[in-house]
């Protein structure tokens, strides 16, 4: 059983994390916040999740991060302040994706067995998130309707499989503690 504080800390971790990465976008700061997040998830394996999950951890960040790439390639979204030139997504969007998985099996793991309700939810915040961050100016919706319309299609397919992924694989947390 996860402890309520762990959530807690999980749900609060990855909100400062989407804060610092998007902000991070208009001063160029993505090495630097990619380190950081680098350094979350070393703790993270180090004292939340024993270490056999972290096979599952990068898979599910990485499908992720292609599921991004798709709507960058396609043009529905776009990174601000990222080089014209650049064919891939920046690196804060890879951390971002990077401590989004750390959510899958600790403030998610409620929905790992709830598919349909993670597909709803995914649907729904997915575009919120992206709304936000085009707010603070890190993104931009480039066709706003259809570009929120291909995010929650995204969202709605890639929230379950990332948790079906995660509850394959699933060990209890409690394992990971020295």
């Amino acid at each position: 059983m996860i402890s309520n504080r762990l959530i807690i800390f999980n749900i609060v971790a990855f909100q400062l994390l989407w804060w610092t990465c998007v902000l991070s976008a208009k001063h160029g700061l993505d090495w630097l916040v990619l380190i950081v997040t680098l350094a979350y998830i070393f703790v993270h394996f180090c004292w939340i999740e024993p270490k056999q999950q972290l096979w599952p951890f990068i898979l599910t960040a990485i499908i992720g991060c292609v599921f991004d790439q798709y709507l960058f390639m396609m043009d529905w979204i776009r990174f601000n302040h990222h080089p014209a030139i650049s064919a891939y997504i920046p690196l804060w969007m890879i951390a971002l994706w990077l401590g989004f998985a750390t959510t899958l099996n600790i403030s998610l793991h409620w929905l790992q067995h709830r598919l349909r309700l993670a597909a709803s939810l995914g649907a729904v915040f997915g575009p919120l998130a992206y709304l936000g961050a085009q707010q603070l100016e890190a993104v931009t919706l480039t066709h706003p309707l259809e570009s929120l319309v291909c995010i929650a299609i995204e969202w709605g397919l890639a929230l379950p499989l990332l948790l079906l992924i995660r509850r394959r694989f699933d060990q209890p947390v409690e394992a990971a503690r020295p």
